[in-house]
């Protein structure tokens, strides 16, 4: 699927309403796999965008299916505490992050679905979140809870953080 990015390397390339989110960016949450799902790699991508703009630090919180069962509930990894593990494709989200000159992170955890949005927002002190506005390939859980990221995203994040949604075309909109 070929798609036109519109992924901005200029806060004058932002919509009004999204400018203002972004300048007062400190830290960005994205959630993150292993590379499976197209839209999620968007999100990343765009993320780090952001996270270059307002300056802010990038934390990735990696919902690849392999962290449900099989990894206790980890919090904030820094470069070091993420080459340890096996997990290439945080450690390559880090990596492309600092090459674009943004201090990124990665943030496990342990359980399924919205609540490790809001936790890891919580605890890292997130005040944006960068989501697809739907995804390419949707796992079981997420097709057995219904509704698209977008709005999974807004619902959990906790009141006063935004959430910016990534088109398919890299668009980036203010969810409600």
């Amino acid at each position: 699927m070929a798609t036109t990015d519109q992924t901005p390397t200029d806060l004058d390339q932002l919509a009004p309403d999204v400018r203002p989110v972004v300048e007062r960016a400190t830290t960005i949450v994205v959630p993150v796999d292993d590379g499976g799902d197209e839209a999620l790699v968007r999100a990343r991508r765009a993320a780090i965008a952001v996270a270059g703009l307002a300056g802010a630090k990038l934390v990735l919180l990696d919902r690849s299916d392999t962290t449900y069962a099989d990894t206790p509930r980890i919090n904030e990894l820094d470069r070091d505490a993420v080459a340890a593990l096996d997990r290439p494709y945080l450690l390559a989200g880090i990596d492309e992050a600092d090459a674009a000159g943004v201090h990124a992170t990665a943030f496990q955890h342990s359980l399924p679905g919205d609540e490790a949005l809001t936790d890891a927002v919580e605890q890292v002190g997130a005040d944006l979140v960068v989501v697809p506005a739907g995804l390419d390939s949707p796992g079981l859980f997420a097709r057995l809870k219904g509704g698209d990221a977008e709005d999974r995203a807004v619902q959990a994040a906790p009141s006063g953080v935004a959430v910016l949604a990534v088109a398919e075309d890299g668009t980036l909109t203010l969810a409600t």
